[in-house]
């Protein structure tokens, strides 16, 4: 499970803002070859997967009807990662214990994407009548678009681990990632508001819990 931790948000217009996923979920692969007793090389990869979705309702007032108007937004979009890259690997044995510390750092590069992006605003009249006079109400409005980019990232992870047998253990980690990303594009639409390219800052907290094996 992963959480954000200075992820920014995204402002794609002055009625468009993608806010980051507060949570997601990630599965990941360490493969690692410890040339020592304690230290070690490989490579780690991690895949993320997030969505978000917010409705609100809120009483319109700027109109001169004799009923109430609400005003009704909603967004909805997915968050999609990819994690890929060396890492430097190290592990320390508590004592004659079956308990280990372990711990990596590694630059990876970041794949990111939000796709589905889509935001409606609409107007609602509570009225009796059949046909209202919408004449006062600003238009609807729905917007949205996909954006996709790479960037160099780095990780962090520390974690306790129990041997179960002499070949396989269970660990409880937690890691984290930071990634700047300078430009995030949308391939389908170059021109208008929602084409623009845009940087954002990707920044996640995870805890994880895994079986590893040694040979």
């Amino acid at each position: 499970m992963n959480f954000n931790l200075g992820s920014s948000s995204i402002e794609l217009s002055n009625e468009l803002i993608v806010p980051p996923t507060k949570r997601g979920f990630s599965p990941g692969f360490d493969g690692a070859w410890f040339f020592s007793k304690n230290y070690g090389v490989g490579i780690k990869y991690a895949f993320y997967t997030s969505k978000y979705n917010k409705e609100s309702y809120l009483e319109y007032t700027e109109h001169s009807y004799d009923y109430p108007v609400y005003e009704y937004k909603s967004l909805a979009f997915k968050e999609k990662s990819h994690m890929f890259g060396p890492a430097i690997y190290g592990r320390w044995p508590l004592g004659e214990t079956k308990w280990m510390i372990m711990a990596n750092a590694g630059v990876v590069m970041f794949y990111n994407e939000l796709t589905g992006i889509e935001k409606i605003i609409t107007y609602i009249i509570d009225s009796p009548d059949l046909i209202v006079d919408q004449s006062q109400l600003p238009e609807d409005r729905k917007m949205g678009g996909a954006y996709k980019g790479i960037a160099a990232g780095f990780t962090l992870s520390g974690a306790i681990r129990y041997e179960l047998l002499p070949f396989a253990g269970i660990t409880v980690q937690t890691s984290g990632i930071y990634a700047p990303f300078s430009r995030m594009s949308n391939p389908n639409l170059k021109t208008g508001p929602h084409g623009e390219d845009f940087s954002r800052r990707i920044g996640r907290v995870g805890l994880s819990a895994a079986i590893d094996f040694s040979f």
